[in-house]
């Protein structure tokens, strides 16, 4: 089965990510610091989506179909994320898997303003010194 992480604009929802479910993954040390490192690439990545810029967002979640969401992000005058209530539910080597819940409020270039909220799982592998958006399970 694939997980499917969208955008809604314009009353069109955009694909911009499908990933299969990963298996669970036990827990390991240095939790704390996991959490927070996993936290502050939210909001990179938060920061990354607001900033409608599709090359910023690919620095964060490296996957991402930069075309798909480039056109998405033509039909945004404005986008607000907010990502809390960030739970890590499994970590293994450099793989933690991430619960939180995400908040976009869309403002469309044409249309009424749009506001979802969706508890989300996500992949986040760390390479190197930082933590980078692997996939979505749901």
């Amino acid at each position: 089965m694939l997980a499917i992480t969208w955008i809604v604009a314009a009353g069109t929802s955009f694909v911009l990510a499908q990933t299969a479910p990963a298996k669970p993954q036990p827990q390991s040390g240095n939790q704390p610091q996991i959490e927070a490192a996993t936290k502050e690439a939210l909001l990179q990545y938060s920061a990354a989506l607001e900033s409608l810029d599709a090359n910023q967002v690919k620095k964060i979640h490296p996957s991402v179909d930069v075309e798909g969401l480039k056109r998405a992000f033509r039909d945004m005058r404005e986008l607000q994320v907010d990502i809390d209530d960030v739970r890590v539910l499994s970590t293994e080597g450099a793989v933690a898997r991430v619960s939180c819940r995400v908040t976009q409020t869309l403002t469309p270039k044409a249309g009424a303003k749009q506001t979802s909220a969706v508890t989300r799982v996500l992949r986040l592998r760390r390479q190197e010194a930082v933590w980078l958006i692997d996939g979505f399970e749901r």
